[in-house]
C-alpha cells in the first residue's frame, strides 16, 4: 500500500498488514512533537539572542550602552583587542555554524511534524526515526555509547531533506566548516562594532562594509562545500544499518537473500557439470 502527504512528502510504502500508531498514540503525538519544537525553538532563540545580543542592544538603547571596546569605563589594551580579534573572534563564526544547524532545522522538522501529525493521510504510520552515531562522530562531548540522533523524517520530502543537510552539519560536524566561517567570526566582530553609536559614520560604514564581505566569503566557501556534496548522499545499500528505515532494512535483507540464493544455483549448476 502506498500513501501520499499533501506537503511534497514522498510516498511511503506501508504494508497492507503493517499496525499502525495507537490510538492513544495518534492523540498524543501533536502536542508530543509541539513540546519538542517548543523546546528546539526556545534554545535556538537562546543561542541567537547570544550571538546578536550586544549589537541590537547597541542599536535599540543606542548611546546608554557602554562601548563594546571599553571594560569599567578604560578603553581595552591593544593586546587584549588583539587577542579577541585574531583569536577569539574568529571561533564565532564555527561555534555559530554549528550550534544553529545542530539547533534550528530540529526545530524546523518538529513543526513539520506537527502538522503531519494533524493530516489523516500520515494516520498509519510513525513520522520520525531514530539512528544512531559511533561515539566520538557527533557534536558534543565523547560518550561511551552510541549517540541517538532522532527527529529524522520517516517520509522525506524536498524540506525535509535540505533541513536534515543543515542538521548534519551541526550533529556530524565537517572541519571544513570551521575553516569556512572563520571568516564569519570576524564579521560578527566587525558587525558588533558597527552597531555602535559612540562611532562615526565613516567608521561604522567601513565596519559595516567589511562585515559584509566577511560574512559574503563564508557564504561562497559553504556554498562550495555544500555543491560538492549534493549527490554525494550514498544509496541504502552503501550505508551502515543504523542509518537505514525499516523498509529499507528489509529491502536489504531481501536483495542478501536474492544474491545467496543465485550463488547456491550457480553452484548446483556447477556441480551437475
Amino acid at each position: 500500500m502506498t500513501t501520499g502527504g499533501d506537503d511534497g512528502a514522498r510516498p511511503a510504502v506501508v504494508r497492507a498488514d503493517a499496525p499502525g500508531p495507537s490510538t492513544v498514540a495518534l492523540v498524543l503525538r501533536p502536542f508530543g512533537y509541539l513540546t519538542t519544537g517548543l523546546v528546539w525553538t526556545a534554545i535556538g532563540l537562546l543561542l541567537l539572542a547570544l550571538y546578536a545580543g550586544v549589537a541590537v542592544a547597541q542599536v535599540v538603547w543606542g548611546a546608554g550602552v557602554p562601548p563594546v571596546w571599553e571594560v569599567d569605563g578604560r578603553p581595552v589594551g591593544w593586546g587584549v583587542a588583539a587577542l579577541l580579534v585574531v583569536v577569539l573572534a574568529p571561533l564565532a563564526g564555527p561555534a555559530a555554524w554549528y550550534l544553529g544547524c545542530a539547533t534550528w532545522p530540529l526545530a524546523a522538522l518538529s513543526w513539520i511534524y506537527v502538522v503531519r501529525a494533524l493530516r489523516p493521510a500520515f494516520r498509519r504510520e510513525k513520522l520520525s526515526r531514530t539512528t544512531y552515531a559511533l561515539p566520538g562522530t557527533t557534536l558534543g562531548p565523547m560518550t561511551a555509547t552510541p549517540v541517538a540522533l532522532s527527529l529524522q523524517p520517516v517520509r522525506a520530502s524536498r524540506a525535509t531533506d535540505v533541513l536534515m543537510r543543515f542538521s548534519a552539519r551541526g550533529w556530524r560536524p565537517v572541519g571544513r566548516d570551521a575553516l569556512a566561517t572563520l571568516p564569519a567570526g570576524v564579521g560578527w566582530a566587525a558587525a558588533t562594532v558597527a552597531c555602535s553609536p559612540h562611532l562615526g559614520a565613516g567608521a561604522r560604514t567601513a565596519l559595516g562594509v567589511a562585515a559584509l564581505l566577511l560574512y559574503g566569503t563564508t557564504a561562497v566557501l559553504l556554498r562550495r562545500g555544500w555543491t560538492r556534496q549534493s549527490g554525494a548522499v550514498a544509496a541504502p545499500e552503501q550505508r551502515p544499518v543504523v542509518d537505514l528505515t525499516a523498509d529499507e532494512i528489509g529491502a536489504r535483507r531481501a536483495a542478501v537473500a536474492r544474491a545467496r540464493e543465485r550463488r547456491l544455483r550457480a553452484r548446483g549448476r556447477s556441480r551437475e557439470r
